[in-house]
């Protein structure tokens, strides 16, 4: 029974050697100094073992770590292999050692070999000669570079001068009419407009169209100027509507809707005017611009 027992645990034994495995390996062993190796750690165990793998320190004996690589696993018929590389070097001459490095697997403890590394100078030719390190040097100040940048900046300058002076110049005509401003008051100038309008007779020639199509335009105008509003896209019920606001007597906003009613039925030659008619319409606009003059004198 004994001996069965021992052949158990020697078979298990072998089994469990045979799923483990862990190696740090260097892919040389003699450098120059300062050169790095590549140190290639590996290990199999077998999957769902705890373990705690092994950290290089940067207190190695002439060792110093340039970079250490992520830790790749991979899972492959019930074992897991892991992989690291990590990048060393030496800068102390002579032989330096890369110690054992150990795999805690439970309360079992894998070690790899220790390594050996050579540190040699670098080659020194006998007949090469050596300096020491030179300073910055200043860059030569390129008087001619100056020159030329100069010369290019003076012909740009002589060019657009050239350009001004040489472009054809637009006649103030070309710009079309100067708008000049009007100094009379829109009270006085629409009185003025009134006045130039009866006596050209426009009516009484048979224009009638253009008689009360100049006669609502001073109107238009006369509201745009006094009061702001826009008044010369309006229609005729617009009009009304916004002289509603302005006129406090009830008989000249009846004068004055008359008119303009008047107006628009007669160019949509809907109406023909009879005389007095047309009188009546521009006496109710003068007399809409008069009374506006007397409401503003008796404020001040």
């Amino acid at each position: 029974m004994k001996k069965f027992l021992l052949f158990l645990l020697l078979v298990f034994g072998f089994e469990m050697a045979a799923q483990t495995h862990f190696s740090a390996k260097l892919d040389t062993n003699q450098i120059k100094l300062g050169e790095p190796i590549q140190v290639k750690i590996e290990a199999t165990i077998p999957e769902g073992t705890a373990y705690i793998w092994p950290i290089l320190s940067d207190s190695l004996n002439g060792i110093e770590i340039i970079e250490q690589g992520k830790i790749d696993s991979l899972e492959k018929g019930g074992q897991l292999i892991l992989q690291q590389e990590i990048s060393i070097t030496s800068f102390d001459s002579g032989e330096v050692y890369l110690p054992r490095l150990e795999l805690k697997l439970g309360d079992q403890v894998l070690q790899s070999d220790s390594s050996l590394i050579r540190v040699f100078f670098p080659e020194i030719k006998e007949d090469q000669d050596y300096f020491d390190i030179k300073g910055p040097r200043e860059i030569p100040f390129d008087y001619w570079s100056l020159l030329w940048y100069a010369l290019a900046i003076i012909v740009l300058a002589l060019g657009i001068f050239y350009l001004i002076k040489k472009w054809p110049k637009k006649d103030l005509g070309e710009l079309g009419p100067v708008v000049e401003v009007d100094p009379r008051s829109p009270r006085q100038w629409a009185l003025d407009a009134l006045k130039d309008l009866e006596s050209q007779e426009l009516w009484q020639k048979g224009e009638v169209k253009a008689y009360y199509s100049e006669l609502i335009d001073i109107l238009r105008h006369f509201l745009e100027r006094e009061y702001g509003m826009k008044a010369m896209e309006s229609t005729a019920d617009e009009l009304i509507e916004k002289l509603k606001a302005k006129v406090s007597s009830s008989d000249m906003m009846k004068e004055l809707s008359q008119s303009l009613r008047l107006s628009a039925m007669v160019k949509y030659a809907r109406q023909k005017a009879l005389a007095h008619e047309n009188e009546q319409a521009l006496n109710a606009i003068r007399k809409f611009v008069d009374q506006h003059q007397k409401e503003e004198s008796s404020d001040v």
